[in-house]
């Protein structure tokens, strides 16, 4: 045989096997291709870790419907409520029984607690270092007890002539208080350190106190120092351990002003020396008069019963049913004395859930989440935002390589939660790109309500993506006990908020003066339903002003329906004021644009009937700025920073790179802006507790800045 031709053979028979090898490989490619996305899903599917909940038979593009059935074919409510009546008691799924008050929902919740988890209820941490210790569910309701019948023993009677204050910080004593009063019937009254004096002589005469609770030193001396102005004031417990020669000081000063004072230990002994029977409440009765912090005037007391709290902690149990599927943790630290948080935290005590409380600085936040491990975090735009803003600049820090993988894995993310509704822990994206993100809040969390205030679209869509769990906003008011609607878990949309709560209907009504009308689909929201309070106390042409002869609540929002069924807030009714032109302005929506700005942490927009623009005080991001000056080689120091007229120039052009994307018309523009180095917080009374912008008090604060700009500008 010729070795040549063998030679040939063999050629030809490697080129016929690459030749096919070749075909069957583009063959191959090409069916890869066709069916890349199925191929991706099943491998993205293989490479889910944990599914956090589900989102069951919700349609998406019809979220809410007429509520006939309840009443009002005007208004809406949530589709899944169906042919439902409003709620208006609890039931609890687990133990399948009723409750209508928070006594009843204390017990159901305890034996929850045993059943699914640990019997733990209420944690605190000694300081930074130590980890949480807890209370169990049995200890909370002796502790509770012991406080009930130790306030009888020393004069308080049951039932709902008696008033007890509360003015402390999150804390175990403080919702131990609270469930005391719970099984007493008593209504309890939270104070607050933003009240300022004038307000807290006010509340304290208008319900006649006589017996507040407090954590501060500092507060225990200014109270006894207002005696003379409060006659009704006998006693102050104070429910912190605090310095010996300064317990000395506060008993001496208490005695000359004849005021009782008692620490919150040896008012338990009190109680367990002298037991008392349980009051338990009735539906009707009130919890709590809740003061408004307002932003004007004195503050009003909100009058919130047993069935307004407990018709809110039935809607929160049906509508995150499929998210809280076992016992549940909660970072306590938005203010307790308002009803956004009280609501949930009193939802999970009759849940069986946990509840932890951080150490009272929210600076060192970050430390108590590490410590507790939460699954649950209400939150509020301010510390999103902050959130987001170092998320944004560790991402701008990152090589291409790892700076391509994170938007990636965003983009993989992306589509899972925007277009299948539903969060999953992924073995890649969350357990290694985003694992870093996810344990700067714990590492377990499955649910971040957003409250108090509008979040911006692109910081929700990108928390929405990046957290591994439901990030959703809510919407509600201290008269519908902080709650009336809520983005249901999946939803990926943004900007709005969400659909009405079970225990509401939602409709709109006209406002004729600023030409909004309901039949055009944008009007007043209103709301109607078990959780609207019983009105303002002792003030009956306010409460008139809030509540309807038809019983709808008018919150002062503008609001209109999204074809696929949430409410969207578009305007303001009050907080608005007329240039000299004519034009009403809505400054809230103006600041919601120009807070979009990387420079700016906070803004006030002002504007008055006297002049025909608007002017502008900015609190520049001070870490953003920092960075610009350091790779400019300017000064970083903020008070200098804010002088120069190139910094000044630099924001305002970047807003106005804001006011064209966000088609702002010529008199919405701020025509001029001042830099202000130091942030608006509640300390220097610029903020509300729930971080809303006091405009009478920013007004009176930057007066000379604004007059300037406005002598500049004319």
């Amino acid at each position: 045989m010729d070795n040549s031709s063998d030679s040939d053979h063999a050629v030809i028979s490697y080129s016929n096997v690459a030749a096919i090898g070749v075909g069957v490989a583009l063959v191959a490619a090409g069916a890869i291709y066709s069916n890349y996305k199925v191929i991706r899903d099943n491998m993205s599917s293989l490479m889910i870790d944990e599914s956090i909940g589900t989102t069951d038979n919700v349609d998406w593009n019809c979220l809410t419907i007429p509520a006939e059935t309840q009443g009002c074919s005007q208004a809406r409510v949530f589709s899944k409520l169906a042919d439902r009546q409003l709620v208006t008691t609890g039931k609890s799924e687990r133990e399948g029984r009723k409750f209508q008050t928070i006594y009843e929902g204390f017990k159901i919740g305890k034996e929850i607690a045993k059943k699914i988890g640990d019997g733990k209820c209420l944690g605190y941490r000694q300081n930074r270092e130590s980890p949480y210790e807890w209370l169990s569910y049995d200890q909370v309701e002796q502790g509770a007890i012991e406080i009930g019948s130790g306030l009888i023993h020393i004069g308080e009677n049951f039932g709902q002539k008696t008033f007890i204050g509360i003015y402390a910080v999150n804390s175990v004593e403080w919702m131990m208080t609270a469930v005391a009063c719970h099984f007493h019937s008593m209504i309890y009254v939270p104070l607050y350190d933003t009240l300022g004096e004038i307000a807290i002589v006010h509340i304290i005469n208008q319900t006649r106190l006589s017996t507040i609770f407090v954590d501060k030193p500092e507060n225990v001396l200014n109270l006894i120092k207002l005696r003379s102005k409060v006659q009704s004031l006998k006693r102050l417990v104070i429910t912190r351990t605090m310095p010996a020669e300064k317990e000395i000081e506060i008993r001496k000063q208490a005695t000359e002003a004849n005021l009782e004072i008692t620490t919150f230990n040896e008012l338990r002994e009190q109680g367990r020396a002298h037991p008392s029977p349980d009051h338990p409440p009735k539906p009707d009765d009130l919890i709590e008069i809740c003061y408004t912090s307002g932003t004007a005037g004195l503050p009003k007391g909100a009058m919130l019963t047993q069935t307004n709290i407990i018709s809110i902690i039935q809607s929160i149990s049906e509508f995150f049913r499929l998210v809280f599927t076992e016992q549940e943790t909660l970072i306590s630290y938005l203010p307790l004395a308002h009803s956004y948080e009280q609501g949930i935290e009193l939802f999970c005590l009759c849940s069986g859930h946990k509840i932890g409380y951080y150490l009272g600085d929210v600076r060192q936040l970050a430390d108590d989440i590490k410590a507790l491990k939460p699954t649950v975090m209400p939150c509020v735009p301010r510390l999103l935002n902050r959130m987001y803003d170092n998320i944004q600049t560790t991402i701008g820090r990152l090589g291409f390589f790892k700076r391509s993988l994170f938007q990636y894995a965003f983009s993989m993310k992306y589509e899972e939660i925007m277009q299948k509704h539903r969060v999953n822990r992924h073995l890649i994206w969350d357990k290694v790109i985003f694992k870093q993100i996810q344990q700067r809040l714990g590492g377990n969390l499955k649910l971040v309500v957003n409250g108090a205030a509008p979040l911006s679209p692109k910081i929700l869509e990108f928390l929405k993506i990046v957290c591994g769990a439901y990030v959703v906003e809510g919407y509600g008011q201290t008269e519908c006990c902080g709650m009336a609607s809520c983005q249901p878990p999946g939803d990926s949309s943004v900007g709005n908020i969400g659909v009405p709560l079970a225990c509401n209907m939602i409709k709109l009504c006209d406002v004729p003066d600023m030409e909004y009308y309901a039949k055009d689909n944008i009007g007043e929201l209103c709301i109607k339903g078990s959780n609207v309070f019983a009105g303002y106390y002792n003030d009956e042409e306010k409460t008139r002003e809030a509540i309807d002869e038809d019983g709808w609540l008018h919150t002062g929002d503008i609001a209109s329906w999204m074809k696929t069924g949430q409410i969207q807030i578009v305007d303001r009714k009050k907080h608005m004021f007329k240039l000299s032109q004519g034009e009403y302005l809505a400054p809230d929506r103006l600041e919601n644009v120009y807070i979009q700005s990387k420079y700016v942490a906070q803004v006030y927009v002002h504007g008055n009937a006297y002049k025909s623009c608007t002017v502008a005080i900015i609190v520049p991001d001070s870490e953003v700025l920092e960075n610009y000056a350091k790779s400019n080689k300017l000064t970083t120091d903020m008070i200098e920073l804010c002088k120069r007229k190139d910094i000044k120039q630099l924001i305002l052009d970047d807003m106005k790179n804001l006011e064209t994307a966000n088609d702002l018309k010529g008199f919405e523009k701020a025509k001029d802006i001042y830099l202000h180095p130091e942030v608006f917080t509640i300390e220097n009374n610029l903020l509300t507790p729930t971080l809303k912008s006091k405009r009478p008090e920013l007004a009176k604060y930057f007066d000379k800045q604004i007059e300037e700009m406005y002598k500049n500008i004319d």
